[in-house]
């Protein structure tokens, strides 16, 4: 398989894997970003780079990376047909669009609960919460224009087949959007030392973390699989 191109066969060997892009591999093999993050390969801006092209600008060998991420447990998963526009789409909305609104929301309490309890502790993430929240009203008004202008549009014009180039712009303005949550990802990374876990913290610092790891990593992938094969079906 090669994810980059978008087909949704399953990438079989880790050979396969060293010239996927970033953001393949993010939207492919859950658990990559504790890979990427455990080798020090930056993947939120640089998702249409390849992992053989990072890896050598981190003087890494590329066949441990991808001997790791071959490793994961629960990868690779399968991903409908892009050329099916309903299925793709009902995929996005399933397993992003409705699984960020249920798990931003535990995190903000569980962040405003750490801070609240841990405020004295030198790591402690101040402001966290805040960010968390901020995000998920921004990504909650981003998805909602999705779900009631794009993604119909699309459906209706992949039913008719007919590409009108009347969807440049919403997509452009998507796109935008993506930017600014790449943006986010940025500050919860900085806010939270890469989901780093400081030793001897509670329970619900580190749920606190792997949550914040979780969301970071679906977002990359959502942001992947929409600007890098829904999108450009379309303009």
């Amino acid at each position: 398989m090669c994810a980059a191109s978008g087909t949704s066969q399953t990438i079989f060997t880790a050979d396969d894997l060293v010239d996927q892009n970033i953001g393949a591999l993010v939207a492919y093999y859950p658990g990559a970003t504790l890979v990427f993050r455990q080798y020090g390969i930056g993947f939120c801006c640089h998702a249409d780079q390849t992992l053989s092209e990072l890896a050598l600008k981190k003087g890494l060998d590329v066949n441990l990376v991808a001997n790791a991420l071959y490793q994961l447990p629960k990868g690779p998963v399968s991903l409908p047909n892009p050329n099916d526009t309903d299925a793709f789409i009902d995929f996005i909305l399933t397993r992003y669009h409705q699984v960020h609104r249920d798990e931003i929301a535990e995190l903000v309490l569980l962040a405003r609960k750490v801070e609240a309890v841990h405020g004295d502790h030198p790591d402690v993430p101040a402001g966290l919460a805040d960010e968390l929240f901020a995000t998920a009203e921004n990504l909650d008004m981003h998805m909602a224009k999705e779900e009631a202008v794009l993604f119909p549009a699309m459906r209706e014009m992949h039913k008719n087949g007919v590409i009108s180039p009347a969807l440049a712009l919403p997509i452009h303005c998507m796109r935008e959007e993506h930017d600014d949550h790449g943006q986010a990802i940025h500050r919860l990374q900085e806010l939270t030392n890469n989901c780093t876990v400081p030793e001897g913290v509670c329970a619900s610092w580190r749920a606190l973390y792997s949550g914040t790891g979780k969301l970071i990593e679906d977002l990359v992938a959502h942001m992947y699989l929409e600007n890098a094969i829904l999108f450009p079906q379309f303009e």
